[in-house]
């Protein structure tokens, strides 16, 4: 063993953390693999992270936490941690496609006393090292492994390898529970509603029928024995909904609209899922866990608890933790999740509210970080549900997505819902079919062109008439959510191309990267014209507007990713490769002021014909008069299985037994071919062949009616938030855009008195 002291001075401030170069002091061998952990005789405040890393030219970095309130100054010299050497045959085991570890630090901070870490047993286990593990359960017989019931299945794990995790998490046995009914709790948290001096609000219970009271009454009792509900006396009352659950069960639920209405809102931000999904790019394991019920494991604040009081007829009841539903709850469990994981998230794992996935490129990485997210769940008083939980795999389900080594795609079990969906009858089901298949837009180029006729009936003052547009844009949405391409992750050494194209309808844009020698696609984006832009065309210098506008909204909508590093532009407009050049002016304002605006941004423009840019010519380009008629003859096209010169490949489809023969093609000769009369009524024959294929049967609609909108502003109007939240379910992550809560549904309605139904209509 070696120790290692600080070369040059170093300030800290509060909170704060730092990789440290430090001097192994010894003759430790270059490149030797060690194992950093913090010295028994620091103070308490400093905290070293156990760190794997490799020692070059006698240096190794060291990864220190300041955990006082205060200012910290480590002055050079002074001695900081131990390094201990790490056998190769450690990593003997190891994938040959599998690097060996890194210099990152992976280790949350710690104060260990000398204890002797759970890294040691491992490398014990491994490589009969000489130090003995300490560690309370070391390991992990047959019977044991049995109890714990670690699901191994579709990991790519080898044999030593499942050993050694089985091993971690039989450490860790204590956290793990069968059902969700075993609750945690945590003393990080008190959830409190504020209401500031709001009068209580007391509402009357709502009338169940018979067969829905014996469902209350099952529900409230099974609360009352797991101590999360007391009776109450409280001056404060929501009334409990029954709700009819899809597949045909009945739901506890609690109108809490009042209260929300009342309440002062949390505005604490949720992580966005495009970036949780771009910080995975390169990892190559990934383990995901689940907190068991994880609303439940915080407690309520002494003066909120009877804020949270609900009336039905069995009577008062009170909860004593945190219910779902209500409206700072999903702020609030966020909070507290990457509190706990404060110096771990983006790096080591990733969280959204009570779902966390850890992601490594190694083995001994993912063990090292699996321990330190593990840790501090268990420090926090948090349980987990085994059977939710996947380990050492090489693709997971997460938020929605299928995340892999290569990729990401939509989760088929997502795509299947809304496959399956009914058709839309009236705004509120057109709502929320929108808001579910744009959940997973960025998979399907031109979803808003594809999705216009549909998006417009939520304009004002339109009736709602299905015609054969809206039911060719409904057919063809499902279709392309059956075949998404995979999408790559961006990977900031390399150089981003972004290809704009626009029409009289809508913007279009792909961003993509050449990635082993081909060019993937990194993001679909797509926007309809709205109001006045859809006037633009009839201007002079119109279409150089639009197609300006097209490349302004497309760097806006990828600015993350291109902002302050060098990029190429495609266009097929080459008017604006003049705009665009330095000292070039233009008289047109509008113009000027976009190019402005652009000028920030660092990039070079190139001009493409559109023969060469049908990726993103078929994101927005649409008949004139007919808004599906090329979408559906182009878009319905595997264009994948199309070779012409200038093309530039999309994407890779993840199924590879769809027959596309059959289909229209819009190429002919390298060129786009113009649309026949007719073309809109083959595409919708052969959308509604596919479409019984996968088993819906197509309705029957009128081709008569047309619809003709009399606006041109799409309706901004959003329905009301809804406060009618499920209780007895762990929340999940939006599947669709929209935020709200499902409508009351007519029969609550009905079996509500008529003075409390007429305060409580949506």
């Amino acid at each position: 063993m070696y120790v290692t002291r600080i070369a040059s001075a170093v300030r800290l401030r509060p909170g704060g953390q730092a990789l440290v170069v430090t001097d192994v002091m010894g003759q430790a061998p270059d490149e030797t693999t060690v194992l950093i952990e913090g010295l028994p005789e620091l103070d308490a405040n400093v905290k070293i992270a156990r760190t794997l890393c490799t020692v070059h030219e006698g240096k190794a970095i060291v990864e220190v936490y300041n955990g006082s309130t205060e200012d910290l100054v480590l002055s050079k010299g002074t001695t900081l941690a131990a390094a201990t050497v790490v056998p190769k045959s450690v990593f003997d085991s190891l994938n040959a496609d599998q690097e060996s570890p890194t210099t990152e630090s992976d280790q949350m901070p710690s104060g260990s006393g000398g204890r002797t870490t759970w890294v040691d047993s491992v490398i014990s286990a491994a490589a009969a090292a000489t130090t003995p593990s300490q560690d309370p359960m070391p390991g992990l017989d047959a019977a044991k492994e049995a109890e714990l019931d670690v699901d191994f299945t579709d990991s790519k794990l080898g044999g030593e390898q499942r050993v050694l995790l089985a091993d971690l998490l039989g450490s860790f046995r204590d956290m793990f529970v069968e059902t969700s009914h075993k609750l945690g709790r945590t003393d990080l948290l008190q959830f409190s509603i504020d209401t500031g001096r709001q009068a209580p609000i007391k509402q009357r219970p709502y009338r169940v029928s018979q067969a829905k009271g014996y469902v209350m009454e099952a529900e409230v009792q099974q609360y009352l024995e797991l101590n999360l509900i007391r009776p109450s006396t409280s001056p404060w009352a929501s009334p409990v909904l029954m709700r009819r659950k899809p597949d045909g069960g009945i739901r506890f639920c609690i109108d809490y609209r009042r209260l929300h209405a009342v309440t002062i809102k949390d505005c604490y931000p949720m992580p966005l899922i495009d970036d949780i999904l771009d910080v995975l790019a390169g990892a190559k394991l990934f383990s995901t866990m689940d907190i068991a019920s994880g609303y439940w494991n915080v407690p309520m604040a002494a003066d909120s608890v009877e804020k949270t009081a609900f009336t039905c007829k069995y009577g008062l009841f009170e909860w004593l933790l945190m219910p779902f539903g209500l409206c700072n709850t999903v702020p609030a469990f966020e909070r507290l999740m990457e509190n706990v994981l404060v110096d771990l998230k983006w790096r080591t794992c990733l969280v959204y509210l009570d779902d966390c996935v850890v992601f490594s490129s190694d083995f001994p990485t993912h063990l090292v970080r699996l321990k330190q997210v593990l840790e501090r769940f268990r420090a926090a008083g948090f349980k987990l549900t085994m059977k939710m939980c996947r380990w050492g795999q090489d693709q997971v389900a997460f938020l929605g997505h299928i995340v892999t080594p290569s990729g990401i795609l939509p989760n088929p079990e997502k795509v299947k819902a809304a496959i399956n969906v009914a058709r839309p009858h009236h705004l509120h089901t057109v709502r929320a079919f929108l808001g579910l298949t744009s959940y997973f837009r960025r998979y399907i180029p031109g979803y808003a062109a594809i999705s216009a006729p549909i998006e417009r009936l939520k304009m004002k003052g339109v009736k709602f008439v299905w015609n054969d547009d809206c039911e060719a844009a409904f057919l063809q949405l499902k279709r392309r959510l059956v075949e998404p391409p995979i999408l790559a992750y961006p990977d900031a050494t390399k150089r981003f191309k972004l290809y704009v194209d626009s029409s009289r309808l809508a913007v279009g844009a792909c961003l993509m990267q050449n990635i082993d020698g081909r060019d993937r696609v990194i993001a679909y984006a797509s926007k309809l014209l709205v109001g006045s832009e859809r006037n633009w065309i009839n201007k002079q210098d119109g279409v150089s507007e639009i197609e300006c506008w097209g490349i302004v909204w497309a760097t806006r909508k990828f600015r993350c990713y291109l902002d302050r590093r060098e990029f190429d532009l495609y266009t097929d407009h080459k008017a604006l490769t003049w705009v665009f050049n330095e000292g070039n002016r233009t008289s047109n304002a509008k113009l000027a002021r976009w190019a402005m605006e652009l000028s920030q941004l660092r990039f070079k423009v190139y001009h493409k014909p559109g023969t060469a840019m049908g990726h993103v010519d078929g994101l927005s380009r649409l008949h004139s008069q007919t808004v599906c008629a090329v979408t559906l003859s182009e878009l319905m096209e595997d264009v994948s299985s199309v070779e012409r010169e200038g093309f530039v490949p999309v994407g890779e489809s993840p199924y590879s037994d769809c027959d596309d023969s059959h289909m229209p093609s819009p190429v002919t000769n390298g060129k786009p071919s113009k649309v026949v009369a007719g073309a809109l009524e083959d595409a919708l024959r052969v959308a509604k062949q596919d479409l019984v294929e996968v088993g819906e049967r197509p309705a029957v609609v009128d081709s008569k009616k047309s619809l003709k909108p009399t606006s041109n502003v799409l309706d901004p109007e959003t329905p009301e938030e809804g406060a009618t939240v499920s209780v007895g379910e762990p929340p999940a992550p939006p599947e669709s855009a929209s935020t709200g809560t499902e409508a009351l549904d007519p029969e609550y309605e009905a079996d509500a008195d008529d003075e409390t139904s007429e305060e409580e209509e949506d």
